[in-house]
Formats: C-alpha cells, structure tokens, sequence
C-alpha cells in the first residue's frame, strides 16, 4: 500500500520542460517543439562572469579595467534510460525511449531540435527551460553525450548528456535593461538571419540613422552583408541636446 500511495504521488511530480522556439521573443505560441525530461536534474551549476583588461603601462602596476559582463550559464546533467528504472512522473522523453529500447535515437531528436542549426533561421533554436518557478532563456552553448550502459546487441540503454546554456534576452529587452541601469554602457548583439543593420539600430536606440555608427564602430565595409551568429557591438550613443 505504501510504495503504491507513493508512486501515486510521484506521477505529479513536476518535470523540468525545454521548450524551442524560433525566435528571441520566446512566444509560447510559437513553439517548436517541447521536451519533458525523463529524470529531474539533482544539481545544477550557474557561471557569472565580468572581463577585465589590465592596460599596458611600462613600470607600473595599473589597475584592472572592467569591460563587459559575460551572459550567465547555466550546467545541468541530463539522464536518459531505457531500462524504465525509478521512472516517474510523465515524460514525452521516456515514452520514446522505453517504446525504441534505446536512449540513442531520442537523444539525436533533442540536438537536433536544440543545439543544431536550423533551415528556415540559420541559427540554433532559442529555448525556455521551464521546471517549478525556475524559468531560464537562452541557447545551448555545448553538449557533451556520455553512454553508460549498452543492451546486449551493443545499443546504448543508458545515458547522460551534461547541457550548458547560455543566457539570452531579445534586443529589445536589452535596450530596455541598458536604458533603466546602464544607458552609457556598451553591449554586444548576435545577427540573426534577416538582421538589416538599420533595423538593429532602430531597435537599439530608436533612430535607424545610428546605422553609420554602427558600421564604423564595428569596421563593417558592407552593412548590407551581415552574417548570422555575427557579433556586433553596440556602443553608447550620446544624444545631443536640442
């Protein structure tokens, strides 16, 4: 009676759900595709990271020079198990892999759809890790697979993939953010497919005009020619006083 009150009670348990979306504005109706995990991570780690330079000035010992604050990222490990193992809880993730009796072809599905590049945006998806009140938003920066047991005919039956996220905010949200606590600081910008160098600095600073500082602040010869996944800094703009 006990262990069955039990299992009752862990068919509730809340998963952790990464979600896929095509864009950075992570519009839940616009999702892609949604992965409820097999198993809860025990740990995760979070990385908050500032950059420094150290100016070059013979016979002294100058001081750090703050540059930029790093996204944060976040680390979780992932277990995939075909075995049905302490399995709880519902998961669209272990329907497929108890139904293959293999951990291989489902972990290809979840790259594929969140790390690996997509057709229609040239770029990998953006994702939203959703699990209690935690919610997370970004992409997957680095995967690492590691296969821990194989079934007899040599297919992996279980299995971990250690997944490192790196936070994102949409443009528009990062204006937001500089104009409430750093309008004089500078901030850096990935291209996305379809990005025009106007429409980036409409978006930024309210003025597609400040496209020519932007190209000249980024040593851009042809503005028309972005690539996606390029790097694009954004300076400050000092507007001036009519």
């Amino acid at each position: 009676m006990n262990g069955s009150h039990e299992y009752k009670e862990l068919e509730g348990l809340a998963k952790m759900t990464i979600s896929a979306f095509p864009n950075e504005d992570y519009d839940d109706k616009e999702v892609l595709e949604a992965f409820v995990m097999m198993y809860n991570p025990n740990t995760y780690s979070q990385q908050y990271k500032n950059n420094y330079v150290k100016p070059k000035v013979q016979g002294s010992t100058s001081p750090l020079v703050f540059t930029h604050t790093e996204p944060e990222t976040i680390t979780f490990e992932y277990l995939f198990d075909a075995t049905g193992a302490s399995l709880s809880g519902s998961s669209n993730i272990a329907d497929q892999v108890l139904e293959d009796g293999s951990t291989d072809k489902v972990i290809r599905k979840f790259l594929e759809v969140t790390y690996r590049r997509s057709g229609n945006t040239h770029q990998p998806n953006f994702l939203k890790l959703r699990w209690g009140d935690f919610e997370f938003r970004g992409v997957l920066e680095a995967a690492t697979v590691t296969h821990k047991m194989f079934s007899l005919d040599g297919n992996p039956i279980r299995s971990t993939v250690n997944c490192t996220f790196r936070k994102h905010t949409s443009l528009k949200e990062q204006a937001v953010e500089e104009r409430r606590n750093s309008p004089d600081m500078t901030h850096y910008y990935l291209v996305k497919g379809g990005d025009t160098l106007h429409a980036i600095a409409n978006e930024a600073y309210g003025d597609p005009s400040f496209y020519l500082e932007l190209a000249r602040v980024n040593n851009l010869i042809s503005f028309r020619k972005l690539t996606p996944g390029q790097r694009l800094v954004l300076p400050p703009v000092k507007k001036t006083e009519s």
